[in-house]
């Protein structure tokens, strides 16, 4: 089962797609307006995106270009579904960076095959406890609460976005000095909830004078969507026991 946020303002269309997917136990989460679209998955910590082309807000190519130049959200998968059928319009989203291009009206088999092909290909990552520690969140949840523990959650992966930004940019500069200033603040905060790997990364560019910001930059996205698959896990779980 996969959480996959779709934008497209098309309210009916947006239904479809779900009704499509749900099948296969994907829970599919709709974004009407553009503008909207990067907080989105903030919230939800999806595995794969669908995003229209015309929209409301800013395009889905602008939206596009915003994902992969996210250090969190540059591997994620986006499929781009859209009623626009020139060759150069297609070559232009994959240019930009779309892992597939489906032209509307869709054939549902077809969906089915590319979002499974898509899930399929970064199934191969693996969010294991060393990206963050279960029984740490356990502990915050029953120290804080859930509602606050959750706020703590999302604070933490915009800092972790925010931070590892800053220092892939200051060690690719040769900014030593902000790097470890960030590196430090990091670990802290990483130790804090648990995610061991984060702040074992930290630590190495602290001490050792690791400068390659690649494995810092991997880490923090795999630690983001285990932050947010946590916190995902979290509200369904509620959701069930209030039902």
């Amino acid at each position: 089962m996969a959480r996959i946020v779709i934008v497209d303002d098309d309210e009916l269309l947006c239904q479809i797609v779900t009704r499509t997917l749900a099948p296969a136990g994907h829970v599919v989460v709709a974004v009407r307006d553009g503008d909207d679209a990067l907080e989105s998955l903030w919230e939800n910590g999806p595995d794969l995106v669908i995003l229209d082309c015309a929209l409301p807000g800013k395009t889905g190519l602008a939206i596009l270009r915003e994902i992969r130049q996210s250090a969190m959200f540059s591997t994620l998968p986006v499929l781009i579904l859209t009623a626009r059928r020139s060759e150069w319009h297609a070559k232009m989203a994959i240019t930009a960076g779309a892992n597939e291009y489906l032209r509307k009206p869709f054939d549902a088999a077809e969906l089915v095959e590319t979002v499974d092909r898509l899930l399929a290909a970064t199934a191969t990552v693996t969010l294991d406890s060393h990206f963050l520690d279960d029984k740490r969140v356990a502990e915050l949840r029953i120290a804080l609460g859930e509602r606050q523990a959750d706020i703590l959650l999302g604070m933490m992966e915009r800092d972790i976005a925010e931070r590892t930004g800053v220092i892939v940019s200051a060690l690719a500069a040769g900014d030593t000095e902000t790097a470890l200033t960030q590196a430090h603040a990091l670990r802290g905060a990483s130790d804090g909830i648990g995610a061991v790997e984060l702040g074992r990364l930290c630590l190495k560019i602290e001490r050792e004078g690791e400068r390659d910001g690649a494995p810092i930059a991997a880490c923090a996205s795999a630690t983001v969507k285990a932050i947010a698959l946590a916190r995902v896990a979290s509200r369904d779980q509620a959701a069930m026991s209030s039902a």
